[in-house]
């Protein structure tokens, strides 16, 4: 990605952000909670001149755009990858690029669907990891791999589709290293078979060295 390309698409997302927030604050202001006078000055055209001053400071360098982060053009191509973080942002920004390319999502997340929601995720995509289900809200247990790998496996079964998992540290704090790193590798075969993508986020330094060598050589490659 340039840093055109990266300019473009951060200041849409900035200028978004922007008319949003105006929006809420004028529900509180309409709501009475403060005076006519800023109500009017929020209505002006502030997002502009604020999307504008971004603009500058993007040019001056101020601001990181991300540029070194990991995009479609590090893959190799379909297959599974280890998406080395300690919080799942990365993975998901991966996961956006897919689908933007008609790559058919489902997301194993420790993060509730709701709060994915908030950054663009499809709720209906998701599937929370947590021991309390809630209703309305497709959930699975975290010590459960074997339905886990059904419900992925079935995911795959028609191709062109994206798996996300994130924080394979998470489920082996809930099993074992031997149980997930089977875990792993029963979906990378699938993901092969079935021409596809699995992005599993993982810290490290959540692994001893020697179990993270065997789940690194299980998948396509590292990110």
């Amino acid at each position: 990605m340039t840093k055109e390309e990266a300019k473009k698409f951060f200041l849409k997302g900035y200028e978004r952000g922007q008319r949003d927030a105006v929006a809420e604050v004028l529900k509180l202001f309409a709501r009475g909670y403060g005076a006519t006078e800023v109500s009017v000055v929020l209505k002006g055209k502030l997002y502009e001149r604020s999307v504008e001053a971004m603009d500058r400071k993007i040019e001056e360098g101020d601001v990181d755009l991300g540029l070194e982060a990991p995009t479609l053009s590090a893959l190799r191509g379909r297959g599974s990858y280890l998406v080395l973080e300690t919080r799942g942002e990365k993975v998901f920004a991966l996961m956006g690029e897919l689908t933007a390319k008609r790559a058919r999502p489902l997301c194993i997340t420790r993060t509730h669907p709701k709060d994915l929601a908030l950054v663009g995720v499809d709720p209906a995509a998701c599937v929370w990891l947590t021991r309390q289900p809630e209703n309305g809200v497709a959930c699975a247990s975290p010590t459960d791999l074997v339905a886990l790998t059904t419900t992925i496996h079935r995911h795959l079964e028609e191709g062109n589709a994206v798996v996300l998992v994130e924080g394979l540290e998470y489920l082996v704090s809930q099993n074992s290293f031997a149980a997930v790193l089977r875990f792993v590798q029963a979906i990378h075969e699938k993901v092969v078979l079935k021409d596809s993508y699995l992005l599993a986020s993982a810290n490290p330094e959540a692994f001893k060295e020697a179990d993270y060598r065997q789940l690194a050589q299980a998948v396509t490659a590292e990110l």
